[in-house]
Order: C-alpha cells, then structure tokens, then sequence
C-alpha cells in the first residue's frame, strides 16, 4: 500500500495542479470536473511518481472490500476518464503509462507543494515624507507587490482596486480580513529621500493577530522594479510558499528602469485611481510622456493599451481610431516582457474585438492567467469571452474567481453580473446587479444589468424605471437607447420614437456608436432597420455583433432569417 498522504497534500504537473484535500484538478487555476474514482487513480499515481502502481493496489484503493463491482470494467473507464481530462492519450502518453496486463505509471515530472493556498492582501503603504505630492509613490509601491506577489501560483492575492476600496475607513485589522476574505497581510511604508528609496515591510496574520516577518530594503530609484521583485520573493518565502523555476527567475531577476519615464507612469497609475474624467485625462499625457522618454517602458505600453480600448469599447471614441493603437501598445508590451499578465490580457481583448481572432483571444487569457493565477482583470475577461462566444457555463466560475479576487471593485462585480446575464440567467444577473449598486449606488453598468435583466423576466415596468435612473446618472447615447427599448416593448411606442429621433439628432452633431440605434429598432420591431445598423457595424467590425445572441435587446431580432445569417459570419454559434 502507498504511504499515507500528508495532510493538505497537492501535486503540480505541467499546466495542472491536483489538490488531494479537495479532491479538485485545476488546469491553469480553473477547476476541471473529473469523477471521485479517477481523481484517486491519478492521486495514487502522483503519490509515487515513475513507479508501477499495479491494477490490483488501485481497485484495493478505490473500491472498500465486499463490494462487488466489475473491477476490470470500472478502472479501464476510471482511467480512461482521467485521460480525457489530462488530454492524454495511452498509445503516445505524457502523463500515464499503460505498463500491459500489471498497471500504470506517471511518467511526467511532478512536484508536491502545500495545498494550503494563503490568501493575501497588500495594504496601502503609508509615504513617510509626508507630502501629498509623494503619495503616488507609496501607492505604487503597494500596486506592484499586488501584481509580484499575485503572479506566484501558490498565493491568491486580493486585487488592489478592493484594498483601495477600503481606504480610509477606520477598521480594525479582523475587520477587514472579513471584509476581504483574506488570512495574512503585508503593511508597509516608503520613505523617499532624493534619488534613495527604503521600503520597509511586515506580514501579519490576521487571526490570531500577530506579526509573521518584517524586513526593510533600500535602493536607488532606478533599482526599483528589481528591489520589489525581491521584496516579493520574500514574502511568498516567508508565507512558505514554494516557487516554480519560472516564478523564482522572474522576481528574483535584476530590472533597472530609465528613471524620468518610470516616474511619469507611476503619476499616471496613481491619476488612473482617481476615477474622474480630469484624473483619467491626465493619466493619459503621463503614459505618453512616459513612453516618450522610454519606449521600452513594457508596463506603459500596457496600461495606455487598456486605456485605449475602454475608451473604444464604451462608445467614447470611434473603435476603428482607438482599437489598433490598443492593439499595437498590448503588442509591443508583451514583445518587451512577455510575462506581463496585464499585457497578455488586453492583446486578447483587442484581438477578439478588433481583428474578431477568438482563437487569439482564447489563447492570450489562457496565457495572462498561467502567469498570474490573481489577476482579476484577466479572469473577468476570460468570462465574459466564454459567456459571449460560447454560452459556457465555465464563464461563471471564473467571474467568480475574479469576485474573490476583487469582491469590492466596481468593475469585477458589475462585469461579474453582464456575465451572468449573458448566460441567460436573469435572476442571477439580477442579484449581482443589485450587489453593484449596494456597493455603488450610481454605478452606470449596475443599472445596464439590471434594466436588462428585467426585460429578459419581461418586467418592462421595472426595467424603465432602472433605464431611467442610468439616463439620470449619464445621458449618453448608450443609456437613453437602452430606455427606448424599454419604452417600446412596454408599448410605450411615442416614448420610444422620441428617443430614436434623439438619437438621430445626435448623429447629426458627431460620434454616435451603433449600439443604441439597434436596440431602439429591435425593440420598435422595425428589423429592417435593426439590421442595417448590424450591417453597418459589421462593415466597421463593429464588437457589438458579437453581443447579438446573449443580452435581451436584441431578442426581437433572433425571428429574422438574417439574425442566424450574422452570427454565421462572424463565427458565432446560436444557442
């Protein structure tokens, strides 16, 4: 018999991880479903890597003794269902062996780990200079220890959008534990004097509260990527966490940075958490003047890419100006480091929206989660592409990787409800919208959801009076088209043509995107129309078409012979 496993034992191989505890495979951080008898097999196998583990000691394990089962039967198709699960193949396997007639073996290399996973938050550090004008470097401090420590796989990390969401609030440290559903801490402050920077750092745990390491580092600023990186290491070294090869080599590897430029992208990041128009604009000159003083800047490159495609995706510049300049930045990020996450994630996103390459797409986010199992951002757009191309009920589980993730973010929780909408569950997109607004009460994308979530219970009514509210909060082209929907399928029908003749005056003045005209349409029943505004958006390579079978305003469309003939060409299955 094998030896007996450790408590909390885990095996890591190639992409996958194996929690003996929870009995759960994970690839690349995501669950992957596999029946209780073929879990044991590989555990059994895992246990004494390179080793024959015969027929007759796997039915001893899986099966208690005056149990009558079909042995051969039931461990061929045991075994056989943990090679669909692995994608392994017994005539030329990676992992399992077939030695005839006496067992199996594991043959790809395996190394044990905890499977206790820390959770972990960095708290703002404090800017011991006491000046306002030096804020943005403790902030940046704080920021980049998030995503260090977040690209170690065994750490969950809470996103720093959720940390930042409590600033300020006089809480004590089990509070926000609770708050963040986090066990351990990192606390900190920056002290700037010139060109010299001394970090000092602690781990606390938050129950029992006590303090696990502490240690302080100085540098020149130049150095600071490199010293951060090393602050990581030991942190994760203290939480006992052990590294893969490539995690090791990243943080531990020297970064020097072209000072000016570093400086410049820092400002921007720390404008970016302003959440106002003047801080987003000002953010904007920050990474340009970065990347003009270093074009090499990878991070820069990276989050004016992000910028770029908020600023197409929500209708407030043209996509076909915005799109390929995102496409280029995310491009020339990932060339200059190509194990930024965040950079890996908006090539996605733009490869998906703009060039409609969901192999790409599928492929990038795949890759930004395998490079940091924390980052949130990359989770919650890997939802949203398996909710929206595919109807994939593995979108749900990962929105909800990201809601432990980031639970207080704005955009997790709203794009965690669009998630569930568009996997049609109403009610559920109803909840989660709700839940935005508890924690943002003008949240623009919280009333979206939640107007549209009651037009798929066809609760028009209600679904005017949320539309209503979002036009309050913002009367963009966006909001007012969505309540003409609303107007016309509750028969408001002189509302609803108000609004389109609304929209058309706007369309004479400049920019109006395509998206309100096709909702207003849809929802008068004039198709025709509906569906030049779709051919239109098609000509222009419009992301809107991928949207046309999962949210309920374009419902009235899916009657139409040309409705299935759209999402034909831009590849798209009906569901």
């Amino acid at each position: 018999m094998s030896p007996p496993r450790p408590l909390g034992a885990a095996f890591r191989f190639g992409p996958y991880e194996a929690d003996a505890r929870s009995g759960e495979l994970r690839k690349h951080g995501l669950r992957i479903q596999l029946q209780e008898k073929s879990f044991e097999v590989l555990v059994s196998l895992l246990e004494r890597p390179g080793e024959l583990v015969t027929r007759e000691e796997l039915v001893k394990r899986l099966w208690p003794e005056g149990v009558f089962v079909d042995f051969e039967n039931s461990l061929n198709s045991a075994v056989n269902r943990l090679r669909d699960a692995l994608r392994d193949r017994a005539r030329r396997p990676r992992y399992i062996e077939t030695l005839g007639g006496r067992g199996y073996r594991f043959i790809g290399p395996v190394e044990q780990v905890s499977a206790v996973r820390r959770t972990l938050a960095v708290l703002p550090f404090e800017n011991l200079n006491h000046d306002p004008e030096q804020d943005f470097f403790a902030d940046a401090v704080f920021e980049a220890l998030t995503t260090e420590l977040g690209n170690v796989s065994g750490l969950r990390v809470i996103s720093r959008r959720s940390v930042l969401h409590l600033k300020g609030a006089q809480k004590t440290l089990p509070e926000i534990a609770r708050d963040l559903k986090a066990d351990v801490f990192v606390e900190g402050s920056v002290l700037l004097a010139g060109k010299n920077l001394r970090i000092s750092a602690q781990l606390v745990q938050a129950a029992p509260e006590q303090q696990l390491w502490a240690k302080a580092y100085t540098c020149e600023l130049g150095d600071i990527l490199t010293i951060q990186g090393r602050v990581a290491r030991d942190i994760a070294l203290a939480v006992q966490v052990t590294f893969s090869a490539r995690e090791e080599a990243r943080l531990s590897r020297p970064r020097p940075v072209h000072l000016e430029a570093h400086l410049a992208y820092l400002k921007a990041r720390h404008l970016m958490d302003q959440n106002s128009r003047d801080g987003f604009q000002k953010a904007f000159q920050c990474l340009e003047m970065a990347l003009a003083k270093d074009p090499s800047h990878a991070l820069a490159h990276s989050h004016l890419a992000e910028c770029y495609s908020l600023l197409g995706f929500w209708g407030h510049m043209p996509i076909c100006e915005v799109y390929p300049r995102a496409k280029e930045l995310a491009s020339r990020a990932v060339a200059l480091d190509d194990g930024l996450s965040c950079a890996h994630a908006i090539l996605g996103w733009v490869s998906w929206l703009q060039d409609w390459d969901l192999a790409q797409c599928e492929a990038e986010t795949r890759r930004a989660i395998q490079l940091n199992p924390s980052d949130e951002h990359a989770r919650i757009t890997r939802a949203v592409f398996l909710a929206v191309v595919r109807a994939d009920p593995q979108a749900r589980e990962e929105a909800n990787i990201a809601l432990e993730l980031d639970p207080l973010s704005l955009h997790v929780n709203s794009s965690a409800a669009w998630v569930r909408l568009f996997l049609k569950d109403y009610e559920g997109a109803r909840e989660q919208a709700c839940a935005t607004l508890d924690l943002y009460p003008d949240s623009l994308q919280g009333y979206y959801v939640l107007g549209a979530a009651e037009l798929g219970l066809s609760r028009f009514p209600e679904a005017i009076q949320t539309f209503e509210k979002a036009v309050a909060t913002s009367a963009d082209a966006t909001s007012i088209g969505y309540l003409g929907h609303a107007y016309a399928k509750a028969g408001q029908t002189e509302a609803a043509l108000s609004v389109r003749d609304e929209l058309l005056s706007r369309l004479k003045r400049g920019y109006v995107p395509i998206r309100p005209f096709v909702s207003v349409y849809a929802g008068l029943g004039e198709l025709d129309r509906a569906f030049e505004w779709l051919e239109k958006a098609f000509q222009d390579r419009d992301p809107i078409l991928f949207w046309i079978r999962s949210v309920p305003f374009f419902e009235p469309l899916r009657c139409d012979p040309r409705f299935e003939e759209m999402a034909r060409r831009i590849g798209v299955p009906i569901h």
